[in-house]
């Protein structure tokens, strides 16, 4: 079992929440539980993904409850550092468009 982390990085334009480890059902409930008390400000949330080498239904229904949050504080929410296997899950339930952009590339590479 791969352990799960969720990071923050908070700026007065953008939240960047990293996570990293396998994003099933209870690592999805764990970084629900870290998100839930995020002030989003009607500012953009990027989740950073490079570390998720894999994501279950549980996983994908965590990112698809904070964009609603995201989305009706006024912001975007969009993912980076998207990996084949998360990418596919997105691809088969047709959710890839939901999300404002779906990168390969890192945060750091200016996503």
């Amino acid at each position: 079992m791969v352990d799960f982390d969720v990071r923050i990085s908070d700026s007065p334009t953008r939240i960047l929440l990293a996570l990293s480890g396998e994003l099933d059902f209870p690592a999805g409930a764990r970084a629900a539980a870290v998100t839930d008390g995020l002030l989003l400000g009607g500012r953009d949330l990027t989740v950073d993904l490079t570390r998720v080498g894999f994501m279950d239904a549980g996983g994908l229904g965590m990112l698809l409850r904070l964009r609603l949050r995201v989305v009706a504080d006024g912001g975007v929410l969009g993912l980076c550092g998207v990996r084949p296997q998360v990418r596919r899950v997105l691809q088969l339930t047709e959710t890839e468009a939901r999300f404002g952009s779906v990168l390969t590339g890192t945060a750091a590479d200016g996503a």
